[in-house]
């Protein structure tokens, strides 16, 4: 008998997360990286049915992360970030997702600091920098997070041109293993 695990707020909040940033990630596919995904990664998201978008959204990981997280905000960038391209007609839906996405961060870290390290990672933009910043100070910063918004991962070579293609693939085994890349990437993280 196989057990299946039980289906969490977390985890429904999780997938939440995962589709609306799939949708910001396909909104603009006529112009170069936004979000820090290239061109042809967002046009191949752009091409998915609805059923291999809802494959790609059950990550059990956010999809979306901050390049700098609130403390750091106004301090600095890192130089080899790229800044996200936001254009206007999603730049709105962008700052509302972005806003949110803060705020949930810092609340999940408050409450479980492990399952906030599970979604985020532990590393050094982890969940231990949300802790300890005050709700006047996430207020200020949350105006600017969309300028930090990025894909997660989006640097490394592989992860989202496999989620894309195991979307695509008709083997739910295919398809849960590239989900379960995220998982294994955030737990050996130190960004």
């Amino acid at each position: 008998m196989q057990r299946k695990s039980p289906e969490t707020q977390f985890q429904r909040e999780i997938y939440e997360f995962n589709r609306e940033f799939l949708e910001l990630l396909r909104e603009d596919c006529h112009s170069g990286a936004a979000f820090g995904l290239a061109l042809p990664v967002r046009q191949r998201l752009r091409a998915l049915a609805p059923g291999q978008l809802e494959a790609i959204a059950e990550t059990p990981c956010l999809l979306a992360a901050f390049a700098v997280l609130p403390h750091c905000a106004a301090g600095r960038r890192v130089a080899d970030d790229p800044a996200p391209v936001v254009r206007a007609p999603q730049a709105d839906a962008a700052r509302v997702f972005a806003t949110s996405l803060l705020v949930w961060l810092w609340h999940t870290a408050r409450q479980d600091r492990l399952l906030a390290a599970l979604c985020v990672g532990p590393g050094r933009l982890g969940v231990e920098h949300f802790t300890s910043v005050g709700f006047r100070d996430l207020q200020r910063t949350a105006a600017r997070s969309v300028d930090s918004l990025e894909a997660r991962f989006c640097r490394h070579p592989r992860l989202w041109p496999d989620l894309v293609r195991g979307a695509c693939a008709s083997d739910v085994h295919v398809q849960m293993a590239t989900r379960l890349s995220v998982v294994q990437l955030t737990l050996i993280s130190r960004e």
